[in-house]
C-alpha cells in the first residue's frame, strides 16, 4: 500500500508519510475530530470518548505522520509548516486525498488572498 506524500518542501524534498498502523489509525480518526472542531468545520465540543484517545498520543510524536515527523523536525522544517503538513496527513487517512487537498487549500492560502476572494478586508499594514 503506497503512502501519502506531503510534497516538496521550500528545499524540493518530498516526504512520503507511510499508512498508520492499526493503534495510530484510531488516534488519526480522532485527530481528524478534533480538528474539524478546531478548524470550525463541526462545532465542538470534542466528545471525551475521542479526547481519551487523544491523550495516549504520545508526546513529540503524531500518528498521521509517523516517522516523517521525526523527518521534519530533524530538518529543521517550521513548526507551522509541520501543522499544515499533520493536518494534510490525517484528513488524507480519515476522509481521502480529495477532502485533505480541499483543507490544504484553505490551510496555505494566504490570509490576505483568501479575505480578499471573499471580499473582506485585509488588516492594514504597519508602516
Amino acid at each position: 500500500m503506497g503512502g501519502a506524500s506531503a510534497g516538496p518542501d521550500a528545499r524540493g524534498r518530498t516526504y512520503k508519510v507511510q499508512p498508520p498502523s492499526v493503534e495510530a489509525a484510531a488516534q488519526v480518526l480522532a485527530a481528524a475530530v478534533r480538528g474539524e472542531v478546531n478548524l470550525g468545520i463541526h462545532e465542538g465540543p470534542i466528545p471525551e470518548e475521542v479526547e481519551s484517545i487523544l491523550r495516549t498520543i504520545k508526546p513529540g510524536t503524531h500518528p498521521a505522520l509517523g516517522s516523517v515527523y521525526d523527518e521534519l523536525i530533524a530538518d529543521g522544517v517550521h513548526e507551522v509548516t509541520v501543522d499544515r503538513m499533520a493536518y494534510y496527513a490525517v484528513f488524507y487517512w480519515a476522509r481521502g486525498k480529495p477532502y485533505a487537498d480541499k483543507i490544504a487549500t484553505v490551510l496555505w492560502t494566504p490570509r490576505e488572498l483568501a479575505e480578499a476572494e471573499e471580499g473582506g478586508e485585509s488588516a492594514p499594514k504597519g508602516s
